[in-house]
């Protein structure tokens, strides 16, 4: 994938060496990183003024945590993404020594957040689903707005703690044009742990949960409406449609999440473990970020497939029927 090798900034004797890749292949990773920037930022974009600007009927509490989660992605495809793929497709950091703390927080506090609201949408459907009586008289969207409020919160601190405040450091003065942040084992160990393995094992667990309850839910209904003719289920424990209609499109986002990310997680747990040659690696490191990428963008793009109120929003804002006041 790379012939030879340069200098970051060829006029400084200090400066870190630099991948040189062949033209066709640069000009291959920037347009498929520009496209996943764009469809991140705009995707993410279209999910954030559709559920702020339409209808009341939108301001579910399950909607208020789609919110979160595309807002997080948005500003990871604005604020991180454009800088994440030039420093991979280079190898080089320009963005200056001052830049480089900020960017390293940030990345990992928008990926805690996408995390923690993932699994805020999961209990959601899982009340919803298990407990609807539960659901509708206690998850409200002053509830789900708190619940945002305290993910967002929680993921700042923590990260600004675990990357300035626990042994870790940021690496800026090895050469010109590096920005690494470097860690002991152990704080890895727990870092991953509280931040991908035990989230995904709760979200699996809970929609385990859903799915075996909806299919009984179904099933349930079924044979009321044979036995008795009748629709009046109002009275029943048993989930509306609509709600389990819900869990399953979510079901999907999480489980595109999983399929994106865990790769890139389960690479980065294996490099603890065992040493490599970073330059070995970049090709591989460059296709799992790729991959953990796209999982930003992913998320639109499947409420388009499956919320007819998300493409009707979608078809009005594309059409500028936006700016019209009915």
């Amino acid at each position: 994938m790379h012939s030879e090798t340069s200098y970051c900034y060829p006029d400084n004797n200090a400066s870190c060496l630099k991948i040189l890749r062949q033209t066709e292949i640069s000009v291959l990773l920037y347009v498929s990183a520009g496209t996943v920037i764009v469809v991140t930022v705009l995707g993410n974009l279209f999910v954030i003024v559709t559920i702020s600007h339409f209808r009341q009927e939108l301001h579910t509490p399950t909607n208020l945590l789609i919110l979160s989660l595309a807002v997080a992605d948005f500003l990871s495809g604005f604020l991180i993404l454009p800088f994440q793929f030039i420093e991979l497709i280079e190898d080089c950091w320009y963005f200056g020594d001052a830049f480089c703390p900020y960017y390293q927080i940030y990345l990992y506090f928008l990926l805690f957040v996408s995390v923690l609201n993932l699994l805020s949408i999961s209990f959601d459907r899982y009340f919803a689903v298990c407990n609807p009586f539960f659901y509708s008289r206690y998850v409200t969207n002053s509830v789900a707005g708190t619940c945002i409020i305290f993910i967002w919160l929680l993921a700042f601190f923590y990260s600004y703690a675990f990357v300035i405040h626990t042994g870790g450091f940021i690496v800026t003065n090895l050469c010109v044009g590096v920005c690494r942040f470097y860690h002991y084992t152990d704080w890895w160990m727990i870092h991953y742990a509280l931040t991908f393995l035990l989230p995904m094992m709760i979200i699996i667990c809970l929609y385990s949960v859903i799915f075996v309850t909806a299919r009984r839910h179904v099933k349930a209904i079924n044979c009321m409406m044979q036995e008795t003719k009748l629709a009046d289920s109002k009275n029943k424990p048993l989930s509306k449609p609509s709600e389990r209609k819900a869990a399953k499109t979510l079901g999907i986002v999480i489980i595109a999440y999983i399929v994106f990310c865990s790769p890139g997680f389960l690479f980065i747990l294996v490099q603890i473990f065992i040493n490599f040659n970073f330059e070995d690696l970049l090709s591989v490191q460059l296709a799992l970020t790729y991959l953990l990428t796209m999982n930003c963008c992913i998320d639109p793009i499947i409420y388009a497939l499956f919320y007819p109120w998300f493409r009707k929003s979608l078809k009005t804002m594309v059409t500028l029927g936006i700016f019209n006041h009915h």
